[in-house]
């Protein structure tokens, strides 16, 4: 409606101002009015067309001022265009990013493709492995089961051999049935696994050691310990360090049987044991103590049977430390001082095992030493003093589970006031 009433409003000026332009023609023309000096004639042509540029000028600014569209068309056009190149370039630019995104999307749709694939491949094989694992586990379990009775079979020869050593007496008397004992054991030594097959060796050399027995050459005492070690279960190679322990223990004891040099396993401890031993290593969280304790008094001529005993390391006493102190009167004690310092040192002993320190010793539950200048000095400065004396004992180094504790002892003079 805008349109149409802008159309008339337009049509109704442009012929008033031609009607105008027409009548001041006229007059010109009546009057032969003169403009610039032309002749009448060419006056009447300049008015009317002086008019037709008026009808025009007023008709663009008419649509002008009333139309944002024509104004933009007038005065905008470069502008419209400048725009229209950047936005069909903008346009462009944005279809080629389109393509280059539906080409992306592609590949990803083919790499998602191979990838589900991949995984199907996965899943497959994971399937397999599952598999293969419960057979696995099975065959372990199967395994187990045999090695429980072989070392249900080894613990019953065990039982044997003890009877054997009661019987030491009548053993010359039964040597032909014991004999046979053992070509069994032989027989049946190639079906049984570790312990077993060092246990017909053990009866192999029974009868050497009856000799030995018989004369009292005991080697090693049951409960004695042979190694006490620390091991880190921090690091890699629990398994290396545990046997380079039974291995350097082994050599210690052939040493002591003096067979130094030869390289054979005077040194038995059982697979389960060894087993046990290595997996609480491995679920350690701290280094741990390992000692090698002898089961049994073991004779010349026999392998020393033990077992593994484990502790958490940890430090029991620090340097400078002061374990255990007593107050004594030495008025007439002076011919009663070594005794004296003896039950101190028993008393300082069993603090220390209390505390948490192994014995040094199992067969004498020691725990460590004091040196013998100052055991001697503090005996003969106690002589001297009489009286209220305070003595106390002070530890010389930081001391942990394994030990040795090693101390020095403090005499003090107590006031009576």
């Amino acid at each position: 409606m805008f349109g149409i009433s802008l159309i008339a409003v337009l049509a109704v000026m442009g012929g008033m101002i031609a009607y105008i332009g027409d009548k001041i023609g006229t007059k010109v023309g009546k009057r032969k009015l003169s403009v610039f000096g032309l002749r009448p004639k060419h006056t009447s042509i300049i008015v009317a067309v002086a008019t037709g540029v008026f009808i025009t000028a007023s008709t663009l600014a008419i649509l002008t001022v009333a139309s944002r569209d024509v104004r933009t068309a007038l005065f905008g056009m470069e502008k419209l265009r400048a725009e229209l190149s950047g936005l069909s370039a903008e346009v462009t630019d944005k279809s080629q990013k389109l393509d280059a995104s539906r080409e992306l999307l592609r590949m990803k749709e083919e790499e998602y493709a191979g990838l589900t694939s991949h995984v199907a491949e996965a899943m497959e094989q994971l399937t397999k492995l599952q598999t293969e694992l419960s057979s696995a586990i099975a065959q372990r379990d199967q395994t187990m089961a045999a090695l429980a009775r072989v070392q249900a079979d080894y613990d019953s020869a065990r039982g044997d051999l003890a009877k054997a050593r009661e019987d030491i007496a009548a053993l010359e008397k039964t040597k032909k049935d014991l004999d046979s004992k053992i070509n069994d054991l032989s027989v049946a030594r190639d079906s049984l696994k570790g312990d077993v097959d060092r246990l017909t060796e053990t009866t192999a050399r029974l009868r050497t050691g009856i000799q030995y027995f018989r004369e009292g050459k005991v080697l090693f005492r049951a409960n004695e310990v042979l190694t006490t070690a620390t091991v880190n279960t921090t690091v890699d190679g629990i398994q290396n360090e545990l046997l380079t322990v039974i291995l350097e223990t082994n050599q210690k004891v052939l040493a002591r049987m003096g067979k130094p040099n030869e390289q054979v396993e005077a040194l038995w401890i059982s697979q389960s044991d060894y087993q046990a031993a290595l997996k609480n290593l491995q679920n350690a969280d701290r280094s741990m103590v390992v000692r090698i304790v002898v089961d049994e008094n073991t004779v010349l001529g026999e392998p020393v049977i033990a077992h593994l005993e484990l502790y958490p390391d940890k430090r029991i006493f620090e340097r400078g430390e002061e374990i255990y102190k007593a107050t004594i009167n030495m008025d007439g004690q002076a011919d009663n001082v070594e005794q004296i310092v003896l039950s101190f040192l028993q008393q300082v002993n069993n603090t220390a095992i209390a505390k948490g320190v192994l014995p040094e010793d199992t067969l004498r539950g020691t725990v460590g030493s004091v040196g013998g200048a100052d055991f001697f000095n503090t005996i003969s400065q106690l002589k001297k003093m009489g009286g209220q004396v305070e003595l106390a004992a002070i530890v010389s180094e930081d001391t942990s589970v394994a030990g040795p504790l090693q101390i020095r002892l403090v005499a003090r003079r107590v006031n009576p006031w």
